[in-house]
């Protein structure tokens, strides 16, 4: 009988071709997939799927890397801009590439 370590599912089996006894079963444990994260504040982001099989992220600008406090701010600074009530060079430098995105997909 197998170890009990080794009947877990979170162990994968693989078949190995060895030379003298034909095969032998090697154990190799799963890998958890990360936790999502927002780019610019590192909170984790809810709603967000973490495992390799399903890719699902939120439908709203920015879904799946910005979190939702992240991305209001960065809507906010873009219609600031937008409107002229702001300069470009006032936005903080990590929003600055998704600001121009935004702009850019205006236009």
């Amino acid at each position: 009988m197998a170890l009990p370590k080794t009947r877990s599912t979170s162990v994968r089996k693989i078949h190995v071709r060895v030379p003298k006894r034909g095969h032998v079963l090697h154990y190799k444990r799963r890998v958890k997939g990360k936790v999502h994260a927002c780019a610019i504040s590192g909170r984790t982001l809810p709603g967000v799927c973490s495992t390799a099989r399903k890719n699902s992220t939120p439908n709203r600008k920015f879904g799946g890397t910005l979190s939702s406090s992240v991305s209001s701010r960065v809507i906010q600074l873009a219609s600031r801009v937008k409107s002229g009530a702001m300069n470009i060079s006032e936005v903080d430098i990590r929003l600055m590439p998704y600001v121009k995105s935004l702009l850019s997909s205006k236009k």
